[in-house]
């Protein structure tokens, strides 16, 4: 089984103040052991973006117990590790984008939505997850990047004729979504 989840932001203590509706301390204890119930060795993590903050030393040993095999697609604070210092982490490294086929249906994984309306920043890799998703006739785009905020969502993948779920910790109860819960039309 695939399972997909974004955005855990790992050791990021200023997310907390950002966002207390939505972030707790110790809101990577509940990420770890929620990935712990819903994966078994057989699964794939597709963590899309936004794995952590700063590199904790002990925090390897407690992410290689989360079962299954692990695969980063690189989202904006992701960029700034060296590729090496991931690597412990991830059985693969994703720098943009990828496609699944899920249940005969193209389903493109990226951290970007294909439209943020919050920001301008990110706009062109915005653009081209639009470009690739219709280029490639996907069904579904799986993203992160834009997070809970009491104002609304603000993703803006409709105005891109874009089906889109974005699996950002904050509205998956930080829980991954699994493959089979994805609606494919």
């Amino acid at each position: 089984m695939r399972y997909f989840i974004s955005d855990t932001h790992f050791f990021h203590r200023n997310i907390i103040r950002l966002n207390p509706l939505k972030r707790k301390v110790g809101f990577e204890s509940l990420i770890i052991e929620n990935l712990r119930k819903a994966l078994k060795e057989e699964d794939e993590l597709y963590l899309v973006g936004d794995f952590l903050w700063t590199l904790e030393p002990e925090f390897l040993e407690l992410w290689k117990s989360v079962p299954g095999r692990k695969i980063l697609i690189k989202g904006n604070h992701d960029l700034w590790f060296p590729e090496e210092e991931l690597k412990p982490f991830f059985d693969e490294i994703v720098p943009f984008y990828t496609i699944l086929e899920v249940r005969g249906k193209k389903v493109l994984l990226s951290h970007y939505p294909a439209r943020d309306l919050r920001t301008f920043r990110y706009r062109e890799l915005q653009k081209e997850i639009s470009e690739i998703y219709h280029r490639e006739s996907c069904s579904l785009l799986l993203h992160g990047h834009v997070h809970w905020n009491r104002f609304g969502v603000f993703c803006g993948c409709h105005l891109e004729s874009v089906k889109c779920i974005n699996v950002n910790v904050e509205f998956t109860n930080y829980w991954p979504i699994s493959e089979e819960e994805l609606p494919l039309w």
